[in-house]
């Protein structure tokens, strides 16, 4: 699920100054990154983001906050930047320029402090905007909670777009990051260069000041009442993936039992059920009709163009390989 657009109510209405400056100052920073050598990246890492093991040691104390600007590679920065574009500045106009620019601020330091409190030996930099922007995140969940987000929805060749709202999303994400996170501290836990706990600790510091903020204001949070928690297209798609899933698991069960023979046939039968259903669908919203996953206006006729070329080369993968 990759959110591109949200439905708040109300809108913004401040212009949002604050979030716009802290996404120059990251591509500043990370064209600067760009410009370098491989040992002066490193070194320039080294120097700027967070390593617990010098934190403890009482060193480096400013990198609480400059490893919040650096980024470790283009998709890292594109997507911590997507996310605060879309949820940042109902926030700031929600909170006000100079609070939520302390906020951001805070939720960065403490999700930094958590990730050393779990990995107090680390000498490996953390760099990244995630941990400030999962405060927001979290702040954006109890002020908006039934925003309709839009999303890009993708599993296997099966790709769409659908609208859910910011308590699933978020909360399914928030999700995602405890589990990870748990799984993380474990000793035969495999090495990750994402810091899930300290994600969680942004998150968990973001849903405290927020409510503490709105009860220092005498202000409310949002309204968790509505009549809507996803469009047709978002609960479809959840629906195929859940269904495929369980299908492939009950084949990958019988491989690994002793029914090798079966549990293949099984995996080529799901392989083209799927491919099927793609194709059909795809051509469907290419059409304009009202397919499984939604209609076909222009955007979505691109997205299905998208589904029908993935469907055929996972065709192509299953034959071929």
């Amino acid at each position: 699920m990759l959110p591109y657009a949200d439905e708040p109510q109300p809108s913004a209405r401040r212009f949002p100054a604050v979030t716009l400056a802290i996404i120059a100052v990251c591509i500043a920073v990370f064209a600067q990154e760009v410009s370098l050598g491989p040992e002066e990246v490193q070194a320039f890492g080294e120097r700027w983001g967070f390593i617990p093991d010098e934190f403890w040691a009482g060193r480096g104390l400013v990198t609480l906050v400059t490893s919040l600007f650096l980024h470790g590679g283009l998709l890292h920065i594109a997507g911590n930047m997507l996310f605060l574009w879309v949820f940042g500045d109902n926030v700031e106009d929600q909170l006000g320029h100079g609070t939520f620019a302390l906020f951001y601020l805070a939720s960065g330091v403490v999700a930094n402090i958590v990730f050393a409190v779990a990995f107090p030996d680390s000498i490996q930099p953390l760099v990244g905007a995630s941990g400030a922007i999962a405060g927001v995140l979290a702040a954006y969940l109890l002020l908006f909670p039934r925003a309709m987000v839009r999303t890009l929805l993708a599993f296997g060749p099966f790709i769409t777009l659908g609208r859910v709202s910011a308590a699933i999303l978020i909360g399914f994400w928030f999700l995602l990051q405890v589990i990870q996170g748990a799984i993380s501290v474990l000793p035969i836990a495999p090495g990750s260069d994402v810091a899930f706990l300290a994600h969680v600790g942004g998150f968990v510091f973001g849903l405290i000041a927020t409510g503490t903020i709105r009860e220092v204001r005498d202000q409310s949070l949002g309204d968790w009442s509505g009549r809507r928690w996803w469009s047709r297209s978002f609960r479809n798609w959840l629906l195929v993936a859940v269904v495929v899933t369980v299908l492939l698991a009950g084949s990958q069960l019988l491989f690994t039992g002793g029914e090798a023979a079966t549990g293949t046939l099984a995996r080529l039968t799901v392989g083209a059920g799927v491919v099927a259903l793609a194709l059909l669908d795809g051509v469907a919203r290419l059409l304009g009709r009202r397919g499984i996953l939604g209609t076909g206006p222009r955007t979505n006729k691109l997205v299905a163009l998208a589904q029908i070329l993935a469907a055929l080369g996972l065709a192509g993968t299953m034959f071929t390989g």
